[in-house]
């Protein structure tokens, strides 16, 4: 009798570790859909009436600049549309020192101009349509002109 509570005992504990490891995950997780086209990964500049600037982006980051850094931020894109969303804005634009400031760092530093900053932000916010074709990159906002970048080796 010992000896059948012992096989009894032996084949519940065996039961519950087979459930155990049939429970688990097995470590491996989806891979998941990217929220940036890969293509867009790089240096894009234009040049407009001798002016050149432009956007570099990396997986999701972006800086846009001209003639020196100006914003930059977060962008995701989704068939075919693209949303840029700066966090940051150089600070000589803004008559501080040459580095990076958040929207509410500014605002610190110029509380008075608290509604121009925002605004500032917002303005540089928005979607765009965009299209990529070799190395040429077209940004279109609604209401606004096509603009084309193109792609740096």
């Amino acid at each position: 009798m010992k000896n059948q509570f012992k096989l009894i005992g032996l084949a519940v504990l065996f039961t519950a570790i087979v459930f155990s490891f049939a429970a688990c995950k097995n470590n491996t997780t989806p891979t998941p859909t990217p929220l940036t086209d890969p293509a867009l990964n790089g240096t894009w500049l234009w040049l407009e009436d001798g002016l050149e600037g432009g956007y570099k982006f990396n997986n999701g980051t972006y800086e846009l600049s001209n003639a020196r850094p100006f914003f930059k931020g977060t962008f995701t894109t989704s068939a075919g549309s693209m949303t840029l969303t700066p966090t940051h804005a150089w600070g000589i634009s803004w008559s501080l020192e040459a580095q990076w400031y958040t929207k509410a760092e500014i605002i610190a530093a110029y509380p008075a101009f608290e509604e121009t900053v925002n605004s500032t932000f917002a303005e540089y916010s928005g979607t765009y349509t965009y299209s990529i074709s070799g190395n040429t990159l077209t940004l279109t906002e609604e209401g606004y002109s096509p603009m084309t970048l193109t792609k740096q080796p």
